[in-house]
């Protein structure tokens, strides 16, 4: 993959964890996924893509994170080697990143796209307090860091976790965060078991980073009934363990100023572990990458979650659609196939007997057995007559279109209305009627009208003709019906002479209308079967010209526009696939 491919593809997978991450912000039932969104973000910008792009793997990241008071900013003093971190009582005193970094030489720091998301590098030194999406470096003298871990890391003193959703530093704790190599999380002896801090852990461990527990401000002699408590209230509740458990009682004033000589026996232990996490640095790195590619892969579904609800408001806005087409085709052939005769095939009907008689010379033999057929003839009026029920006049076939088209809008603007305060996508559909939606599906049903009535043309005419000028263009065929029945009414009539004698001329006239009779029934069926054909066609092309692409259009109508539903689909459909080349691509690199 090329170096723009590569800076395409990890582009395009922080900013739509990005954007999920200020979705689930407006949601308050997954508000709390917000953190961990922004996390997998940094994970993408911070850890993989510098890798990606060929940067080299030193120096490496230590973050000290944890609670509000916990002393992290005595950590990561005891890190660099001298009191460098501003410590303060007060709990949120540091509110942005603070980057200590050695006196001499340059930064090889990442040029890669959005390296540190939203931070921005402050050109000069500010108090930690400054409550701003920024990070500063600080250089540390020679002096001091030759006791610390600087030939290394980078030490980031990081704010405190407080609430997932917050917006303010909590997102630039997450930033860092997912930047180490190595975590040393703190925390208290008075707040070691805080559920935020807590749940902070588990999400690092979770994601395979290295973490160095380091617990504070017991006193000595409590020190392994404290560790020994942590381990069972809190590590035994983890998905993985820290590297270690280490311990800092509470420091005198003197081991405060100067960690390096006064507290020793604490301090060598927490620095001796960050050398050994980091004794390689391409392969802590390599590692690094490795956990960050795991964490996004395993916890792919739980990332795209916050969508879930909009899924199923989608599927429901679509289930309701599909159902009003539904409601349209079958008031359409309720109210219009089922009543519409197609007169044309009557006629039809009609041609085809006469099309059975013989022409010509043979006419005159018709015209006899016309005769013959006369009471039948006079009898079957009589009785149609006499029985027929009144005809049902059908509405026109427009009207009843328009009816049904008012009653499938009407029932989406109805639950749009019912279900706006219930999510944002039925708020969404019921502004779209507010502001015109209707008229748009009316327009759209009319342009789809048109071609409606294109497709349909003369279909009956055409059909109702086909019925006897497939037989005119037959004369095997007509012919043989013709003879065929002629035959087998002369037929009929000698066999009632020659069987009854005198009795046979009454019978004569029964004998050739019963064949009649039969001759228009089938001739019945046959038409009857193509009206019941153009009827099924007829409906076809209603909804391959009317219902069908409504349906579709209004299926997706919440997801284009630019709404918050289209680029939601567009997530949901490019991130399993471009997290799939992220792994490729990052193995590749091994």
């Amino acid at each position: 993959m090329d170096q723009p491919a590569i800076r395409n593809l990890t582009k395009e997978l922080a900013e739509d964890l990005g954007w999920l991450e200020e979705h689930a912000r407006t949601q308050p039932a997954h508000a709390a996924q917000a953190g961990i969104l922004r996390f997998a973000a940094a994970l993408v910008r911070n850890v993989a893509a510098p890798l990606l792009e060929g940067h080299a793997a030193a120096p490496l990241h230590v973050a000290v994170v944890g609670g509000a008071g916990a002393g992290k900013s005595t950590i990561a003093n005891m890190l660099c080697g001298a009191v460098l971190a501003e410590s303060n009582p007060q709990a949120g005193f540091t509110r942005h990143p603070i980057a200590y970094v050695p006196a001499t030489g340059a930064i090889a720091w990442p040029s890669s796209l959005g390296y540190l998301g939203p931070l921005q590098r402050l050109s000069r030194p500010e108090p930690a307090s400054l409550d701003a999406d920024v990070y500063q470096i600080r250089r540390v003298g020679e002096d001091a860091h030759q006791f610390g871990v600087l030939e290394k890391f980078v030490v980031w003193d990081c704010p405190d976790m407080t609430i997932w959703a917050a917006t303010g530093y909590v997102p630039r704790l997450l930033e860092v965060s997912a930047l180490a190599d190595v975590v040393v999380y703190v925390a208290s002896d008075e707040r070691y078991n805080d559920a935020v801090p807590t749940d902070f852990l588990r999400l690092l461990l979770q994601a395979g980073k290295v973490v160095v527990v380091t617990l504070t401000k017991m006193r000595e002699a409590d020190a392994p009934a404290f560790v020994a408590h942590f381990q069972k209230e809190v590590l035994d509740k983890m998905p993985a363990l820290p590297v270690a458990t280490l311990t800092v009682p509470h420091l005198t004033p003197a081991q405060v100023v100067d960690p390096c000589r006064n507290a020793p026996l604490y301090r060598v232990p927490l620095v001796n572990q960050i050398f050994v996490l980091g004794e390689s640095a391409p392969n802590t790195r390599g590692r690094t990458v490795q956990s960050a590619v795991h964490f996004l892969k395993s916890h792919q579904q739980h990332l795209l979650s916050v969508a879930r609800d909009d899924l199923a408001a989608l599927d429901a806005w679509r289930n309701l659609v599909r159902e009003g087409q539904m409601e349209f085709d079958s008031r359409y052939r309720r109210e219009f196939l089922t009543t519409e005769r197609f007169r044309r095939f009557d006629d039809a009907l009609i041609r085809l007997i006469e099309l059975l008689e013989l022409p010509g010379v043979g006419r005159f033999a018709s015209k006899t057995l016309d005769v013959l057929r006369m009471p039948y003839s006079f009898a079957k009026r009589l009785f149609n007559s006499a029985f027929a029920r009144p005809e049902v006049i059908g509405l026109p076939e427009r009207p009843i279109l328009d009816a049904a088209l008012a009653g499938w809008t009407d029932q989406l603007r109805k639950e749009a209305a019912r279900l706006g305060p219930a999510h944002p996508l039925w708020k969404h559909v019921q502004q779209g009627f507010n502001g015109g939606l209707a008229e748009t599906i009316r327009e759209r049903f009319n342009d789809s009208f048109h071609g409606f009535q294109l497709s349909l043309g003369d279909e009956v005419e055409r059909t109702a003709r086909a019925i006897y000028e497939d037989l005119e263009k037959n004369p095997v065929a007509l012919n043989s019906l013709r003879t065929g029945k002629f035959a087998v009414e002369i037929a009929a009539i000698i066999a009632s002479l020659f069987s009854v004698g005198y009795y046979g001329f009454a019978l004569a006239p029964l004998t050739s209308s019963v064949i009649q009779m039969l001759a228009e029934y089938f001739g019945k069926q046959y038409v009857d079967h193509h009206r019941e054909a153009t009827r099924a066609r007829q409906q076809a092309l209603v909804t391959q010209h009317l219902s069908s692409p409504l349906m579709n259009w209004l299926t997706h109508w919440p997801s284009t526009g630019g709404s918050a539903y289209e680029k939601l689909g567009t997530i949901m459909r490019r991130f399993p696939q471009n997290l799939q080349n992220l792994e490729v691509a990052v193995d590749s690199v091994k």
